[in-house]
């Protein structure tokens, strides 16, 4: 990797893979970040014909064909980006720490260069030398001189160092965003919610009053299977991504959807009732009933969508894998009382 790249132009090349990554559906790796990284500095033309060449077979590149391309083109010199740009910020920091130092520097000499002239100024008043009180106002301008020309280029040194760490925070944040996303629905993924779940959980207990009522929602698509089996796996993505839509259109500020898994989705959400809660769900199952699917080029053979709710409230001080349970459960009756349907767990 060329050492002469800056952190900056590193960043900006970061933010451009991780969107990419994200719009095909491969995971954030440093084997992937590495492809479209090259991909985007564009010293491997052979790497951006065959990985151009992938994505429009596939609409993606999975993880075996990503390792092929860069074991073909790139080298484990190029997995060393992330560590180069580790490396390049704690330089920048490290750098910005020395010129601190080296400004607080010249402000002390000029400091004590004032003390210095005022006293030698106060000798020399009495005396009506006025060749060494011009020459004392002379060495005091110059050294004032000195000193602006000193914080001036602190000031550059600054804004760059700034503007640098600012990309390279972006571009991690967008990382870290692509790492918390499932990239067929645009919805948190699964292990977002591992770790969410138990924040909600957390500070839902803390809080001081139960001014609003916590939930978490469990649902997914009924007879998912169905439309791989029939339609093809292509046409059950599809399915994925209507009901993705649905949800996004109905969601509420203080609610959070994630991908649990496969055709399962989970929203964790804050309502004022439990009327609040059910009405809730109850609209998002009704605007996917009012999907459907069909096969090309053959308009008779539709086929709808639905899906089943299972809701649990949160008590306070409830761990989470309780919580999930009882939404679960929740799911789980649904289903065994004819699917596209809402129910609520019961309590335990």
């Amino acid at each position: 990797m060329n050492n002469a790249v800056s952190l900056s132009h590193s960043a900006q090349y970061l933010k451009k893979a991780v969107p990419m990554m994200v719009k095909y559906r491969m995971p954030v790796t440093p084997i992937n970040y590495a492809i479209w990284y090259c991909y985007f500095q564009g010293n491997k033309p052979s790497l951006n014909i065959e990985l151009d060449q992938v994505i429009s077979e596939h609409q993606t590149c999975t993880q075996s064909k990503a390792k092929e391309i860069f074991d073909k083109h790139l080298s484990d010199e190029d997995l060393a980006l992330f560590q180069e740009m580790s490396d390049k910020f704690h330089n920048t920091v490290e750098n910005i720490q020395q010129d601190i130092s080296i400004t607080l520097g010249h402000s002390k000499s000029f400091s004590t260069s004032l003390i210095d002239s005022q006293n030698e100024i106060n000798s020399l008043i009495d005396t009506n030398s006025f060749n060494d009180i011009l020459g004392c106002v002379e060495r005091l301008t110059d050294e004032s001189i000195a000193m602006q020309d000193s914080a001036r280029e602190f000031q550059t040194k600054l804004s760059v160092a700034y503007n640098e760490i600012k990309d390279l925070k972006e571009a991690l944040n967008l990382s870290k965003e692509a790492a918390d996303t499932d990239p067929l629905t645009g919805f948190y993924n699964r292990g977002k919610f591992d770790s969410d779940i138990n924040d909600f959980c957390r500070e839902y207990s803390e809080q001081t009053t139960e001014s609003s009522l916590a939930a978490l929602i469990m649902f997914d698509i009924d007879h998912f299977k169905r439309f791989n089996d029939d339609f093809g796996h292509q046409k059950g993505d599809e399915v994925i991504k209507l009901v993705a839509k649905k949800v996004k259109e109905n969601l509420t500020d203080k609610a959070k959807v994630y991908r649990y898994g496969g055709e399962e989705f989970c929203i964790t959400a804050y309502f004022e009732t439990i009327n609040d809660l059910v009405a809730f769900a109850e609209c998002i199952r009704q605007e996917i009933a009012k999907l459907a699917i069909r096969k090309k080029q053959d308009v008779n053979n539709k086929r709808a969508i639905s899906a089943s709710f299972g809701l649990a409230m949160l008590r306070p001080f409830t761990k989470s894998s309780v919580l999930v349970e009882r939404a679960d459960r929740a799911l789980y009756i649904a289903k065994t009382h004819g699917r596209n349907r809402v129910e609520i767990a019961p309590d335990i």
